[in-house]
């Protein structure tokens, strides 16, 4: 999952469509390429933000 970082030099450099080129690129959209880790993070903390709003858990 390693991918080039962008400096704000470089960003500022491009035109607005090749900027755009590379935040498309970078959203992850298939879950089983992201960090377990991460993914379990992202999860508990959405799930303690529902609880505490006092939304009816869906699941």
């Amino acid at each position: 999952m390693a991918r080039k970082t962008w400096t704000a030099a470089e960003l500022e450099q491009m035109t607005p469509s090749e900027q755009d080129e590379i935040f498309q690129a970078s959203i992850v959209r298939d879950l089983t390429q992201v960090p377990e880790d991460f993914l379990k993070r992202v999860r508990a903390k959405a799930d303690q933000r529902i609880a505490d709003s006092g939304t009816p858990d869906r699941s």
